[in-house]
């Protein structure tokens, strides 16, 4: 059974829909007994980091989170799932009064904002995603090179481990990480939800998996 997780971030219906289409064995729920049978959690939603993280402390929900990637079970992090995945952003709501907000740690690197000298932010479309160690991923198997996925975002990891990296894009000459596969951790920062077929293949890939 895949828990969706409610954690309180928005835009999550679409998300569902496409799950759906792969298989009825999930649910959307926050349910701590639902979340320890669960085989696998998906991070969904739009939103701040900030917010992401406080949901997730403040809820007690980070110890499910935390508990299922220690019992080396597979997570999957979704555009604001996927930022929290790594160590800290400088995504800061007002009223905090600190620099950076920590975040789940599960890997290596930062969250932080595009500098936008030269091209706009927030990065919003079409872009394409290039892959790096296809022989790594489970995510993009079966998936051709250069293909098109859909980002909405304004900020992006940096000094990200190399061996979590399976695929990146270039905006505007600026490489970053879209995609990270580590163990049993999986992100992207795009939304395969709607980047049609591509990302559904990319939850199908997942979903298949388990």
């Amino acid at each position: 059974m895949i828990a969706v997780l409610d954690y309180g971030m928005g835009n999550i219906h679409s998300c569902l829909k496409a799950i759906s289409l792969f298989t009825k064995d999930f649910s959307y729920t926050k349910e701590p007994s639902v979340l320890k049978q669960a085989d696998a959690i998906i991070l969904p939603g739009d939103g701040h980091f900030d917010k992401a993280m406080k949901n997730l402390n403040e809820s007690g929900l980070r110890t499910f989170v935390d508990d299922h990637v220690k019992a080396e079970k597979p997570l999957f992090g979704i555009c604001i799932g996927f930022q929290i995945l790594f160590e800290d952003s400088d995504e800061v709501i007002s009223g905090n009064n600190n620099t950076t907000v920590p975040g789940l740690g599960y890997v290596k690197g930062k969250i932080r904002k595009f500098k936008g000298k030269n091209y706009k932010v927030p990065h919003i479309g079409w872009n394409k995603l290039y892959k790096r160690n296809p022989s790594k991923s489970n995510l993009l198997k079966n998936l051709e090179d250069e293909s098109f996925a859909y980002f909405i975002h304004s900020y992006r990891p940096v000094g990200v481990e190399s061996s979590a990296i399976t695929g990146f894009c270039d905006y505007y000459g600026e490489k970053f990480p879209a995609v990270v596969e580590k163990g049993n951790v999986f992100g992207t920062q795009f939304h395969p939800e709607k980047s049609y077929s591509f990302g559904l293949k990319i939850l199908e890939n997942f979903i298949q998996s388990l």
